[in-house]
C-alpha cells in the first residue's frame, strides 16, 4: 500500500511563545510575619500553653537570679552583651540604647516607693558596669606586664 502524493500544506504563520526567561518566584511572607501569625495562633488555640511556658521562664530566671546573686546574675548578663556586641556592633549599640532607655524608666518608677524599701530591684547602668569591666581589665594588664617584666 503506498501512499498517495499530498500537496505541500500551505505555509502558516504560527507564533509559539517562547518560554518566559523570568523564572516565576513564589511569594513568601517574612519570618516575621510567620512566627508573629503562630504566636498568635498559638495564643488563641492554647492559650494556657502560652501561659505555662511564660510563667516556666519567669521562674527559671527568678531561681538563677537567686542562685547567682544580684552583681553575679548582672556580671554573666553583661558578659552575654558582650558577646553579642563582639559579634554584632550595630545590633548591639541599638539593643544597648533600648536597655538603657527601659532602665532609666525602671528607676523613675521605683523612685516612687520609700527610700531603701526596692534598693534590690534598681537595674545596673550598663554603660558604668562596661566603663568599670574595663578599667579592671586594664589594670589587671598592668600588673601581669609587671609580674612579666619586674624591671619595668
Amino acid at each position: 500500500m503506498a501512499f498517495p502524493d499530498l500537496p505541500e500544506p500551505e505555509g502558516v504563520d504560527v507564533e509559539i511563545r517562547k518560554p518566559s526567561r523570568r523564572k516565576r518566584v513564589a511569594k513568601r511572607p517574612p519570618a516575621r510575619a510567620v512566627i508573629l501569625s503562630l504566636l498568635a495562633l498559638a495564643v488563641v488555640l492554647r492559650p494556657w500553653l502560652v501561659f505555662g511556658v511564660l510563667l516556666v521562664t519567669v521562674f527559671v530566671v527568678l531561681g538563677v537570679f537567686l542562685a547567682l546573686g544580684y552583681d553575679g546574675f548582672w556580671q554573666r548578663a553583661m558578659a552575654l552583651g558582650r558577646w553579642y556586641a563582639a559579634r554584632r556592633p550595630e545590633r548591639a549599640a541599638a539593643l544597648h540604647a533600648r536597655l538603657d532607655a527601659f532602665a532609666m524608666k525602671w528607676d523613675a518608677v521605683l523612685d516612687r516607693f520609700p527610700e531603701g524599701t526596692v534598693d534590690g530591684l534598681y537595674l545596673p547602668d550598663f554603660g558604668e558596669m562596661a566603663a568599670a569591666e574595663a578599667r579592671h581589665d586594664a589594670a589587671l594588664d598592668r600588673r601581669f606586664d609587671r609580674l612579666r617584666d619586674p624591671e619595668a
